[in-house]
């Protein structure tokens, strides 16, 4: 009988914990610990501050560019992320504090591995003879039960758009862990580029350092993914509560950024978000709209549990003693959840309807006129801020096979007036990631027959032509196939997640997996770059699954899963190299 996917799950945190304390316990003495911000709430996870302490750290500071870190002991360790920009900071502190004083011992350890760039960098600034250097990768790390994230958010922009694959073996490494934890699965769904890599590197680990002892694998399927296999699911709204929450407020590390501060309203610090939480366990993955009628719901029951005048002194002692401090809890959760709602809707109300409605309208190939004006709005107006329009002018790119040159011409023209000239490299970053690209011209390769072709495209509705992306969306029924009376507060299928308008594709895949309607083989047929590996023939349908995102997954397609997971019966672990939407997709690229 297999064991739960999340218990064991847990043992990842552990792991990094232990090799963290065993890194630090090389370093002698009491020690100072400088850290990027960026890594303080991944680190969180993974270990506390008295656990620090223990392995001989005295004095914790933020890692700041701008000005030198007042020490006080000899041992001093950073703990960076692997980057030359950083490298080159921390040299300009280390080379000021040489020159006041040599009796430091510097330590740098790399997130989440060492490179050759940055010894080479640290020799040419003069220091490399006094810094030793580690490399540490943690495990992947656990969120709310069944959610597993690498937490490198630099990831996508430098593998997608620098194309550099540097991190990609510690992706491997990733993976690896997991299926030592979990057992080699049976099946392994490949869909990228990336992901081929990637599996090449597996099986090199495996060779280099041993397979799973256990023979029988919690995971039936292991599913490796590319996130450029569906940008539509990262740009399009969401419409669930958490994906919401991530989008308006920002989610990091698990930790929603946004407190209320219950006696001036106003936000402050942040809060982790967990299922042991009972009001956010019931509501993290339901459709907004469904949100406050099911917190007004526990409201009225809050009423019900005061305690009244006909009570007797035993119903009276029990209400106090029970049923008081409970209430009490659930009164301060059920207060915030109401004022992120009203956040949300603050935030997201003006224009959450044209947008969605513009959005539809992308996803079936229609109004683009009407499409390309609603974005000209957008610009105009600053709606949703500078991000808000590139995302829709992306969407439109992904789903339309690209937009004409005139379109592209205009567009940029009049966010560079709104937004400033340095976007240009924004739009140069868009067109690499085949997120915003020109359309292919119709006619000639001549400059005025393109563009009269063009014009012509612009002018003209050609109902019978196709994109890409709706051609594939058709052949995997990413649209729902009823519509007029879908229930969003009772979701029958994942396109929920999107407001009743598009089913995230790779949460399609696994449910054409689940179903073995068609065999797995015919499924990867049917997309790029995809394959099947399968250590054996087995006819029966995988129950257990671990879907792999390189490049990040969404807190949308997290719960499309678990909807997935509810109408199949089955277990699925999701995991990312990041947790990431629409917003910091496109600040990757700016």
């Amino acid at each position: 009988m297999l064991c739960s996917l999340e218990t064991r799950a847990s043992a990842l945190n552990r792991i990094s914990q232990k090799r963290l304390g065993e890194l630090l316990n090389k370093i002698p003495g009491l020690k100072d610990f400088i850290i990027d911000p960026v890594l303080i709430k991944p680190l969180e996870r993974i270990i506390g501050v008295s656990q620090l302490r223990f392995h001989g750290i005295d004095k914790i500071f933020k890692l700041d560019y701008g000005s030198s870190i007042p020490t006080t002991n000899s041992q001093v360790v950073y703990f960076v992320q692997s980057d030359l920009v950083m490298a080159k900071h921390i040299c300009d502190q280390i080379n000021a504090r040489l020159r006041n004083t040599d009796n430091l011992s510097y330590h740098i350890i790399l997130i989440p591995q060492k490179l050759i760039s940055i010894s080479n960098l640290l020799e040419e600034e003069g220091v490399l003879g006094h810094v030793t250097l580690y490399g540490f990768q943690w495990e992947m790390i656990q969120f709310d039960g069944n959610i597993l994230s690498f937490q490198l958010d630099s990831f996508y922009r430098k593998t997608f758009l620098d194309q550099d694959q540097l991190f990609l073996p510690c992706v491997a490494r990733s993976i690896w862990g997991l299926q030592m934890l979990y057992g080699k699965p049976s099946m392994t769904f490949l869909q990228g580029k990336y992901a081929a890599i990637v599996d090449q590197q597996i099986d090199i680990l495996f060779e280099s350092y041993g397979k799973p002892e256990r023979e029988l694998s919690d995971i039936s399927c292991f599913v490796i993914v590319d996130r450029d296999i569906d940008y539509p699911s990262v740009l399009l709204t969401p419409g669930t509560y958490t994906s919401l929450l991530h989008e308006v407020f920002g989610i990091k590390s698990g930790v929603l950024d946004f407190s209320l501060d219950t006696q001036n309203s106003k936000p402050r610090g942040g809060r982790l978000l967990s299922s042991t939480e009972e009001i956010y366990s019931q509501i993290k993955h339901r459709h907004f709209s469904d949100v406050f009628g099911f917190l007004s719901k526990v409201a009225k029951n809050l009423q019900e549990l005061k305690p009244t005048a006909n009570m007797n002194l035993k119903d009276l002692k029990r209400n106090i003693t029970q049923e008081l401090p409970n209430a009490l809890a659930l009164k301060s959760s059920l207060a915030y959840h109401i004022s992120a709602c009203e956040g949300i809707i603050g935030k997201m109300g003006p224009r959450f309807e044209s947008t969605q409605a513009a959005e539809q309208r992308m996803l079936e190939g229609r109004g683009r006129k009407e499409n390309i004006s609603y974005i000209e709005d957008c610009i105009a107006m600053n709606l949703g801020g500078n991000l808000s329009p590139l995302r829709l002018l992306c969407l439109q790119s992904v789903t339309q096979d690209g937009l004409t040159v005139d379109e592209i011409n205009n567009l940029k023209i009049q966010y560079l007036h709104a937004y400033g000239y340095k976007h240009l490299t924004s739009f140069h970053n868009l067109d690499k990631l085949g997120l915003l690209t020109q359309q292919s011209t119709l006619l000639s390769n001549d400059v005025t027959a393109g563009a009269l072709a063009n014009k012509v495209v612009h002018a003209v509705s050609l109902p019978t032509r196709r994109s890409t992306f709706y051609s594939l969306a058709q052949k995997l029924k990413l649209f729902p196939t009823v519509k007029d009376d879908y229930d969003l507060k009772n979701p029958k299928d994942m396109s929920y997640v999107f407001n009743g308008a598009y089913i995230p594709l790779v949460c399609q895949i696994v449910h054409m997996l689940i179903k073995r309607e068609v065999v797995p083989e015919e499924v990867a047929k049917m997309l790029l770059n995809a394959k099947v590996k399968m250590d054996k023939t087995n006819d029966i349908a995988p129950r257990t699954f671990l879907v792999y995102f390189i490049g990040g997954v969404t807190y949308s397609e997290i719960a499309a899963f678990y909807l997935l997971e509810k109408l199949t019966g089955t277990q699925i672990l999701v995991a990312g190299t990041s947790i990431l939407n629409g917003n910091s997709l496109i600040e990757s690229c700016l």
